[in-house]
């Protein structure tokens, strides 16, 4: 039932009479009707089905708090209150066991206690004191009105004609008293529509009946205003009580003596009223309960009975009432398919999938329920302490909002405390057994009212950490229609439980739906306002507040970029928010979540999967540099926003990210630039040295010193690998190493005969290893090597920051994707190289361009002394052709490299090596390791044979190939194992099934 006031208009929505509020003995006068006045909080009436396309409201990028579409606020319905009872000021138990005890002053005994039919016609009830004040002040204003004004004339009562409709006789009543035209409202499309009708600034609807015509619709709507201005009239001749309390009492005592199986207590009002022609005395029930005469029972409704005492009359059966709380009757539609549109109050919300709400149909009956609890627990006589609370059984608690029930879901013996949930509002608090009582069985009989539903598309933002402010903001307290998307099939699938299921400790609701809030001239669509209000309430991580400028904050180290600048995570809720969940996303994914070029076009933020670590998938968030310029393209350049690094990345490893996971898409970036304090510039091996001291998601300390520009400059501090060890300041110990280094003059040894036993220092080299020096190239073949040169540990070696050293190859497919290659090693099955066959081209003309440079005379040559492993240069192979080598190890000067382009290896001597110009090292390197997916591999010795077709099926040639998972390798390197398809004949040749059927391999064995 919904009232609202609109244009200084009352709303009067008639209800059938097991679902009107039950009566509690006051009658209405002619400003009121079914228990409602005209002041309703200035709300048109809510819509039972849904509207418009309801469009999201309009903010700006401000604070969304600040904007001026937050600050319209719907207005609260608080909890319909007993007499004597303070209202809070909030939804929530915690906000409202805050609200102190009410006082003991008497409330006024004449005043009219009806429980208003939905929350929306809750008014605050005012204090004695202010309440005699008021009615003093409008007795003075009415008397002065009185003199001031004449008499108003009477009105004409309704006359029924036969010979008349129900819309002709309503006209005829408003010309008889001079009202306006009856004005007929029809809402919502055929065949659900509504109506209401205005007259005399009262509004009459006949929500909720639906009708397919017009012309029934005001029809009906007529005969309800009708008999609504029967009723009113009706009452209108009864005079106020003048019976004293007992003289009341034995009139009523006498009178249910003449009916042994009582009276409905909803029916009282009109039996009593049509009996003595009075109304009923305000502080009936309380006469009732205090009197001895007669008792009062309660049925299912739970409306009360009442019954007369009588000794020599038998006591009439009791109605049985229920131990437990039944579960509540849903209004699922009748027709299979039907639209489930439900008029809903929201009492408390815990998440995006737990908010709870009430049936506004069962509200008169929750007020009903309310209201007598209060009045027999304000006896105690009828309280019972709770000597040991039982898991999961229901007890009555007393907070300053009034009496309640309450479920227990833990308990705690050595306390003696449990943590119990508000079965008709939903939210959860902390009682101790003291304060729990024994809940009687008539109070059992209504089911708990507290519905759980789930926010349809906003399940990911269940425990976002800035959620919980935005739906306290927007729905607590709010009338809403809820677009209930679950089937009542799915719904008993699910548990069919109105309250959720608990599942490992957690609730989980068994109901989806779209909130909407109607109450505006265009329906509002409630989930799509609560997830971009969380986005826009969601701030960016910064460490230049000036709050934290001097303080310490825990964080993670992301990244150091080639300038020696951190990349920095804060160690905070929204950081744990945020690893929850990628792994929430990555558990979810599926190969139609794989994006393709129109998604690129379109899509801000993007899910990475990178295997670049031992082929581990990591997972990142990411965002294109560039915007797609083809939809040939297959690898693009990625900034992965909460690590701070860029990486090329085909496409088959990039997944879509606003399409499965709404709030980690909007959540803002947490990587943030930071640069050390008063430190010298960081490069080469200064720079390999800290990232040595402090690798990926490594913990640190942060202190903010200054600001400049964007980037803080910060003190860093670091604990060693003992974890009882003491902090250490990274600015120090860098500026320590740069002095260190600045005050050891290099050594000369120039002066120094050379010899052969002579071992000296390579000074160009970043490793300590000493070699044989040599004084020409004629004593390379007479010259032993020494012992190799190892390559440098990965956090401090030349191979990871050198600007001499050539990048891998990023764009590696993910598995089961496929990859056009061409072969260009072909050893054996388990040892050959492919190359991207898309960069061929680009290949081919920097080969062309490297023959050029290296055969001109401007091609430098390069000393021992210079050389450092991982470094890149040209060299030539035993046809003179010059190609990209990456050096592996030295000998003196005979160097071991490896033919980045082409996979393989081989040895040359120093003076053969060229350096590369800058744009020769811009193309990564092409060789990719590979294996044959579908043979055996694992201790195969292969002969001549098999090697030699395997090289003539292979060299050269083009295949589509299908990653079917990453080989680690003895050299720690990573192999594509690749299945070969040859696609230039009309069918498909798979290429280990040619060397199966030629008995050059085996089947691999499956495993069991």
């Amino acid at each position: 039932m919904r009232a609202a006031k609109l244009d200084q208009e009352k709303i009067l929505v008639t209800i059938a009479n097991d679902k009107a509020p039950a009566m509690n003995g006051h009658g209405q006068s002619q400003g009121k009707t079914n228990g409602q006045g005209k002041h309703n909080g200035g709300k048109p009436p809510l819509r039972a089905i849904l509207g418009n396309s309801a469009p999201q409201r309009q903010h700006e990028a401000s604070s969304v708090f600040n904007t001026p579409e937050s600050n319209f606020n719907r207005p609260l319905h608080p909890r319909v209150l007993h007499p004597g009872q303070v209202r809070s000021t909030g939804s929530s138990v915690n906000h409202r066991l805050k609200v102190k005890p009410p006082t003991d002053s008497p409330s006024p005994g004449v005043a009219p206690i009806t429980p208003p039919a939905s929350p929306e016609n809750a008014q605050t009830k005012p204090a004695a004191v202010k309440a005699a004040h008021n009615e003093n002040l409008m007795r003075v204003q009415q008397a002065q009105a009185v003199k001031a004004n004449p008499a108003p004339k009477s009105k004409v009562a309704i006359k029924i004609d036969a010979s008349l409709d129900a819309v002709s006789s309503l006209n005829r009543y408003c010309q008889e008293n001079g009202f306006e035209t009856p004005v007929f409202n029809i809402f919502n499309k055929p065949p659900r529509l509504h109506c209401s009708v205005r007259i005399d600034g009262d509004v009459y609807s006949s929500y909720p009946q639906e009708f397919a015509d017009e012309e029934s619709a005001r029809q009906r709507t007529a005969q309800v205003a009708i008999q609504r201005i029967q009723h009113a009239e009706s009452h209108q001749k009864l005079s106020a009580c003048t019976l004293g309390d007992e003289e009341f009492i034995d009139g009523l005592y006498k009178e249910l003596l003449k009916y042994p199986h009582g009276i409905l207590g909803h029916k009282l009002e009109d039996w009593y009223s049509s009996t003595f022609r009075q109304h009923l005395p305000g502080h009936w029930y309380d006469l009732i309960i205090e009197s001895k005469k007669i008792r009062v029972e309660h049925g299912i409704d739970p409306r009360i009975i009442l019954f007369a005492n009588d000794p020599g009359i038998p006591e009439p059966a009791r109605i049985s009432t229920p131990s437990i709380l039944p579960e509540p009757q849903l209004p699922w539609q009748t027709l299979e398919g039907g639209p489930h549109d439900w008029n809903m109050f929201i009492s408390h919300c815990d998440s995006t999938k737990q908010v709870w709400a009430r049936l506004i149909d069962q509200i008169a009956n929750f007020d009903e329920l309310t209201k007598h609890m209060g009045r027999q627990m304000a006896v105690p006589l009828f309280r019972q302490p709770v000597v040991k609370p039982f898991l999961q059984e229901v007890y009555l608690v007393e907070i300053p909002d009034g009496w309640n029930r309450v479920r227990v879901i833990s308990v705690n013996e050595e306390q003696r405390s449990c943590r119990c949930h508000f079965v008709d509002f939903g939210d959860v608090a902390l009682f101790e057994f003291a304060d729990l009582f024994q809940c009687p069985p008539q109070f059992l009989v209504l089911p708990a009212q507290a519905v759980c539903l789930s926010m349809y598309a906003l399940d990911k933002f269940e425990d976002h950490p800035h959620a919980q402010a935005v739906l306290s903001k927007e729905l607590d307290g709010q009338t809403v229609v809820a677009h209930v998307l679950t089937t009542q099939k799915q719904f008993l699938e699910l548990g069919g439980a109105a309250q959720g299921v608990e599942e490992k400790g957690k609730r989980r609701a068994c109901l989806v739906a779209t909130l909407y809030d109607t109450s505006t001239a265009e329906d509002i669509h409630l989930n799509d306002l609560v997830a971009s209000r969380i986005t826009k309430c969601t701030p960016p991580p910064t460490l230049t507040d000036e709050k934290k400028i001097g303080k310490t904050t825990p964080i993670l180290v992301s990244h150091i970029n080639e300038d020696g600048d951190l990349l920095v995570l804060i160690r905070n809720e929204d950081l744990k928010f945020l690893e929850r969940s990628i792994a929430q996303t990555v558990a979810d994914l599926g190969e139609q979540d794989r994006v393709s070029y129109s998604d690129l076009l379109h899509d801000r933020h993007v899910f990475v999967c990178d295997e670049s670590v031992e082929g581990q998938k990591q997972w990142f968030r990411g965002r294109l540099v560039t915007r797609p310029k083809n939809p040939e393209e297959e690898t693009f350049d990625v900034y992965y926003v909460d690590d701070g690094r860029q990486r090329k990345t085909h496409i088959s490893n990039i997944y879509r990210l606003e399409a499965s996971n709404r709030a980690l898409a909007t959540f803002p970036p947490q990587a943030l630039p930071v640069r050390l304090h008063d430190v010298p510039e960081i490069a080469g091996q200064m720079l390999g040295r800290l990232r040595g001291l402090m690798p990926p998601r490594c913990e640190a300390l942060l202190k903010v010193v200054a600001k400049d520009g964007s980037k803080p400059l910060v003190n860093v501090f670091i604990r060693g690998q003992d974890p009882e060890s003491m902090y250490m300041c990274i600015n120090i110990g860098l500026r320590l190493e740069f002095e260190m280094a600045s005050s050891i003059r290099p050594e000369k040894y120039d002066d120094l005969p050379l010899s052969s036993n002579v071992h000296l220092p390579r000074r160009g080299s970043y490793s300590s290893v000493v070699s044989s020096q040599s004084s020409g190239s004629d004593l390379v073949a007479l010259t032993p090597p020494v012992t190799p040169m190892k390559a440098a540990i990965p956090r401090s070696g030349v191979t990871s920051f050198s600007s001499l050293v050539l990048k891998d190859y990023e764009a590696i497919p993910a598995v089961g994707a496929y990859f056009e290659v061409r072969v260009a090693l072909s050893v054996n099955p388990a040892h050959f190289a492919v190359q991207p066959y898309k960069c061929y081209n680009q290949l081919q003309a920097l080969m062309k361009d490297l023959q050029e440079h290296c055969k001109s005379p401007a091609a430098k040559g390069v000393q021992p002394s210079q050389l450092a492993i991982g470094e890149a240069y040209a060299a030539p192979d035993s046809e003179g052709v010059y190609h990209r080598v990456n050096i592996r190890k030295i000998y003196d000067e005979i160097i071991h490299v490896r033919f980045v382009d082409l996979g393989d290896d081989g040895v040359i001597a120093c003076d053969q090596l060229k350096t590369l110009q800058p744009e020769l090292r811009k193309l990564p390197k092409m060789a990719l390791p590979a294996q044959l997916y579908g043979i055996q591999l694992a201790d195969v010795v292969w002969s001549k044979d098999n090697c030699i077709r395997f090289r003539q099926l292979t060299l050269g040639q083009k295949f589509i190939g299908i990653v079917r998972r990453l080989h680690k390798q003895k050299d720690e390197t990573l192999a594509l194992c690749l299945e070969l398809v040859d696609v230039s004949t009309p069918k498909d040749i798979k290429l280990h099934e040619i060397l199966i059927s030629e008995k050059h391999a085996q089947p691999e064995k499956k495993e069991v």
